[in-house]
């Protein structure tokens, strides 16, 4: 049994197709970069007890960022958005049951 291939698969896949970015591609970097540097800023910065919540606020909108125009979140459909809430719920709840771990082991309550 031989194998017949067709030239014109073989010209479709040959076909280069380039992707040329945005602007709204650009202000998305340039939003992202400019995040990293203030998590960078608030790194080596003294607010105490309030570095890990603006640590957290960072990294989340970076995170929302990310996921609704590089995961394309902004034209997706109603289960797509409703996996992605559930993803959020569940890391919330880990870290929910950390904190409460942390803060019962350190203060004795238990």
């Amino acid at each position: 049994m031989s194998h017949t291939t067709n030239p014109a698969l073989h010209e479709q896949e040959a076909i280069h197709h380039e992707v040329t970015p945005n602007p709204k591609t650009f202000l998305v970097f340039f939003v992202l970069a400019g995040m990293a540097f203030l998590a960078l800023f608030i790194g080596f910065s003294d607010l105490g007890a309030m570095k890990v919540v603006a640590s957290l606020a960072v990294s989340t909108v970076q995170a929302g960022v990310l996921a609704y125009f590089f995961m394309d979140l902004r034209s997706a459909d109603k289960l797509t958005w409703l996996v992605a809430a559930s993803g959020i719920f569940w890391v919330f709840l880990m870290f929910l049951f950390i904190l409460t771990d942390f803060i019962t082991r350190h203060l004795g309550v238990l």
